[in-house]
């Protein structure tokens, strides 16, 4: 499989299928600040209630191909057969990128498990040959990564955008700075010392 990271934003994503895959593959694309549409029959009351807070669009119907046409990527979580193939078919049809839940033959895609800490994203895949191995690695990088590595990388974010626009020093000292603010030193002085001590370090390095 190729690894890669959508940019899903703003874009047409659509789910069809009301359970409670749905409800999950919905607050992941949400994370990602899609356009999310549910098609189901019968949605869970979640999906019901993020329709009527407004993060979404619910149809409650029965799939038709004419309710994927335009979209960016789909994702098909029924639980029927006959109907995820039609919409794998039509996807496909359409030049639509298209997830069948469960059903790697019919899938463009796969989501794979992932450690979520803040902005950083470690996906894990084996690509389809064993999901299970795929949780058993996510529960270990959760170990390795605890919840408060998120707070560091939304910081490092910060910094590194302070130090690109730092008008006095020059690229060598710029790029001397984003290493070390890479380095597994600087991040276990965070944790250690806190964010101010990182800045207080950063601007040292950045002005010598």
């Amino acid at each position: 499989m190729y690894p890669v990271f959508l940019a899903l934003k703003g874009k047409s994503c659509v789910i069809v299928g009301g359970g409670t895959v749905a409800l999950r593959k919905a607050c992941d694309l949400m994370e990602a600040r899609a356009d999310i549409t549910i098609v189901a029959e019968t949605p869970a009351d979640g999906l019901k209630e993020l329709s009527e807070d407004g993060f979404l669009k619910l149809k409650t119907k029965r799939f038709e191909p004419d309710d994927i046409v335009g979209a960016f990527l789909v994702i098909a979580a029924t639980d029927n057969d006959i109907t995820n193939t039609e919409i794998a078919k039509t996807a496909r049809l359409n030049g639509i990128l298209v997830n069948v839940v469960d059903t790697p033959d019919l899938c463009d895609f796969f989501t794979g498990a992932t450690v979520k800490r803040g902005p950083l994203r470690i996906a894990i895949s084996t690509s389809g040959c064993c999901p299970k191995i795929s949780g058993q690695i996510r529960q270990e990088l959760e170990e390795l990564f605890p919840e408060n590595y998120g707070d560091y990388i939304r910081s490092a974010g910060e910094m590194r955008t302070f130090v690109l626009s730092h008008k006095d020093s020059n690229a060598e000292k710029k790029q001397a700075a984003l290493s070390w603010l890479a380095q597994k030193d600087t991040r276990a002085l965070f944790f250690k010392s806190g964010e101010e001590r990182i800045w207080q370090e950063l601007k040292k390095l950045i002005s010598t």
